[in-house]
């Protein structure tokens, strides 16, 4: 059974290289028009032609009905690359993620404090609550949940909910910079009042598109 990011990372390099391929060939210009025209046509091919294994086949289709609806300001060669750039920061050179660590977490938790963000990992969330931070951007993650979700090595063995208020996009980008990837749940509403949900999976192996980290000036 395939991976989801493996195959998203499949597709996403295969689909800019035909691009540049036919970009190269003359067949297709150099210009953001035409290129999303291309990568449009190309979505709709490769799910005719059922290319890529049925795990990526939403992803897939949201993309085709986004250049539909959008026309060129879908972007999607600008999204692919996006993609592209943040599947590259968390796979090795086999092409597979590596585990994710109790210490990863413990890192995020300081990069945030030292933004000035509140991070409360203390208590149990297992109902509707209410933090209290007084405006301060805040993450929550619940003690009980850690502690079932990391095995006696420190390596995370199953999804872990992580509560987030403020700047989400701030957030997003200091966990990538640890290695761990969140997966939305919600934006606003939640357990945790005013808090969004965002999962980090084991081995960052979530199966759905991860929130993508702002991408480094190159």
């Amino acid at each position: 059974m395939a991976v989801f990011y493996q195959e998203l990372n499949k597709l996403v390099n295969e689909g800019l290289a035909e691009l540049q391929s036919s970009v190269a060939a003359g067949k297709t210009p150099n210009n953001p028009v035409s290129e999303t025209h291309f990568m449009s046509a190309w979505i709709t091919k490769v799910i005719k032609q059922q290319r890529y294994d049925h795990c990526v086949a939403k992803t897939l289709l949201g993309w085709q009905q986004m250049a539909r609806s959008m026309g060129k300001q879908a972007q999607l060669k600008l999204k692919f690359e996006h993609l592209g750039w943040v599947l590259s920061g968390v796979l090795n050179d086999e092409g597979t993620t590596s585990a994710v660590t109790a210490e990863q977490l413990e890192a995020l938790y300081s990069a945030l404090q030292q933004l000035d963000w509140v991070v409360a990992n203390e208590y149990e969330v297992n109902r509707k609550v209410t933090h209290h931070t007084d405006g301060q951007a805040s993450l929550v993650v619940c003690a009980k949940q850690f502690k079932e979700a990391f095995d006696e090595a420190g390596l995370l063995v199953k999804p872990l909910s992580v509560y987030v208020r403020g700047n989400s996009q701030q957030c997003i980008d200091l966990a990538y910079q640890q290695g761990l990837l969140l997966y939305k749940v919600t934006d606003y509403k939640s357990l945790v009042k005013y808090h969004g949900e965002y999962l980090i999976y084991p081995d960052n192996a979530g199966d759905y598109l991860p929130e993508l980290p702002t991408r480094a000036v190159e």
